[in-house]
């Protein structure tokens, strides 16, 4: 009876165990563990050796720093949930589950040599995790664990480069300098002497020529434009690199790396366009450790991110500002600036943004997005290049802002502006100038054929007579036949310039009863061909058909004018 509840107990504890093993999704992640326990111990250096040795991987992980005495042998090491770092933010291990990790990899056996304040020890764990402890009488600094793994020789390079992946992962900006030994495959210079895996390691034999690499680096950020911010024990690198990338770390080591912006929490829209390595002490993971708790000091963290943010985001507007008055590509420049706008709202939180010179049109002069603005509430829409140099230029002499068509332009300009600011904040679109605006041919009085003459002499009468003075009618070759029939009955344009717009349905425009301008008929439409062929027998009937069908068109005249139009036919005839 009395061993029931001891027994019951004991299941508890290995389940417990078990469940702390098999939390970890890469079994090497105990890699990070043992290195996380190696700098809170406050070694100058961690050195991590691989070894394969008559078929059994050695993964040694040696420190240089306090060490463990029996005291904490027996009440830490070897007790779950048990840790001195509870209360010391600099030490991020706080759970005490650091070393239940070796098991996750299933060891065949882990030696540990350890020593402090004047006594060392040694620790051989079983398979089955229980455990032999030893007192040495040699000294030994700092802890040196080894673990030991039965593997095939085929399996070693690629456990090698995933442990090599794992440790550059989750200690990539380590304070503490980590070197890593690759010895799996070279001779080793002391060979075991009996069939003891373990005897090379009672004592520390002469290194290879196997050069090692260091882990860690110094805090970096790879991104076109960054800004570093330091405050207090926050040091933080954001910038814009090609990908958006979140990096959280304590003590230089990995809390999160990810591009997946749901580690942003509440902060996922202003921030999930950047890319940043925040680096504080003062973070801590999560009991999983697959992300940072969302704590006060996380808080605070993303506060001085923040301020970091606003900073950058300055230098940017300088950046393209720069770029514009340079002979830079804008486009890349302009593709910051659009992921920028769509993340913070630069533009409408900034409203400086606006004036300055961030844009370049055709003829390389600088412009604002203001003035594209007030140009798109005009005309309905944010004109970039038709790729027609005649029709572009033509533009550009009637005082109209045309931006090259290139695709972080375009970005730009949907970010910022295809809801322009303004008093009733209308949608624009992105256009290229041609689907506005047309560069036709006029033709010439001695250029028509006579029906076509006689028609148009015809027309314009009726017209004078419905409308006054107010409309010009020409005849004008829109590209030829085949393209003449896929345009416009008629388009508008001024009466002195050579740039029509096509017609186009507004909600608000300049009644054009006030408005003087030049209608150009289309040679090639069919309609216009039908009527010239009408007038052959008729061309007072033909003149009143196509006239009605230029009001129509116009569609602003109103019953009136109809009427007006209709008299003036009759007058016509009787005449």
């Amino acid at each position: 009876m009395d061993d029931a509840p001891l027994g019951r107990s004991s299941e508890l504890a290995d389940a417990a165990l078990a469940n702390l093993v098999d939390q970890f999704a890469r079994p090497l992640d105990c890699l990070r563990e043992l290195v996380q326990n190696s700098i809170d111990a406050g070694t100058p250096r961690i050195e991590v050796t691989l070894r394969h040795v008559d078929g059994v991987l050695q993964i040694h992980v040696d420190d240089f720093g306090d060490g463990m005495d029996e005291h904490i042998l027996d009440n830490q090491l070897t007790r779950l949930f048990s840790s001195t770092k509870e209360d010391d933010l600099t030490k991020i291990g706080k759970f005490g589950i650091g070393f239940t990790s070796i098991f996750a990899i299933r060891p065949d056996a882990v030696l540990l040599h350890t020593g402090r304040h004047g006594e060392s020890w040694e620790l051989l764990f079983h398979a089955d995790r229980s455990y032999d402890k030893v007192r040495l009488d040699r000294p030994v600094e700092g802890t040196k664990i080894t673990l030991f793994k039965r593997m095939p020789a085929d399996e070693v390079a690629a456990f090698v480069r995933e442990a090599r992946w794992v440790l550059t992962y989750w200690c990539e900006h380590s304070q503490t300098p980590i070197h890593f030994f690759d010895r799996t495959t070279h001779p080793e210079d002391v060979a075991p002497e009996d069939d003891d895996v373990f005897a090379a390691f009672e004592a520390p034999g002469p290194t290879t020529e196997a050069t090692p690499s260091q882990v860690n680096s110094p805090l970096a950020l790879e991104a076109e434009l960054r800004v570093e911010h330091v405050e207090d024990d926050l040091h933080v690198l954001v910038g814009y690199a090609e990908s958006p990338s979140y990096g959280f770390y304590n003590g230089g080591l990995t809390l999160v790396n990810t591009s997946n912006p749901d580690v942003l929490g509440e902060f996922g829209e202003r921030f999930a366009h950047l890319a940043f390595k925040l680096r504080c002490d003062a973070l801590e993971h999560t009991l999983t450790r697959d992300n940072v708790l969302r704590d006060a000091h996380w808080e605070a963290a993303m506060e001085a991110l923040e301020r970091a943010a606003r900073v950058l985001r300055s230098r940017l507007l300088d950046r393209v500002e720069e770029a514009a008055s340079a002979d830079e590509d804008l486009d890349r420049w302009h593709h910051v600036l659009a992921r920028e706008c769509r993340g913070s709202q630069l533009h409408t939180e900034d409203r400086h943004a606006f004036q300055r010179l961030l844009l370049r049109d055709l003829s390389g002069e600088r412009r604002t997005l203001r003035e594209l603005a007030g140009q798109g509430e005009d005309l309905d829409g944010l004109l970039v290049s038709s790729g027609q140099p005649g029709l572009d230029e033509a533009l550009a002499a009637e005082g109209l802002v045309v931006l090259p068509d290139r695709v972080g332009t375009r970005a730009l300009l949907q970010a910022t502006l295809v809801r322009a600011p303004g008093l009733f904040r209308r949608d624009l679109e992105v256009t290229a100038a041609n689907t506005l605006f047309v560069l036709p041919q006029i033709v010439r009085p001695t250029e028509l054929r006579e029906p076509e003459e006689r028609l148009l002499q015809a027309t314009r009468r009726l017209l004078r007579a419905t409308v006054g003075r107010r409309i010009t009618l020409e005849v004008g070759d829109f590209g030829g036949e085949r393209a003449g029939r896929a345009e416009a009955l008629v388009l508008e344009g001024p009466r002195d310039g050579r740039v029509f717009q096509r017609p186009e349905e507004s909600w608000f425009r300049l009644p054009r009863f006030l408005r003087r301008r030049c209608l150009l008929l289309n040679r090639h439409h069919p309609w216009f061909r039908l009527q010239v062929a009408a007038s052959v027998e008729d061309a007072a009937l033909a003149a009143f058909s196509l006239a009605q069908a230029l009001l129509a068109v116009e569609g602003v005249e109103g019953e009136r004018s109809f009427a007006r139009l209709t008299r003036a036919a009759v007058d016509g005839l009787s005449a």
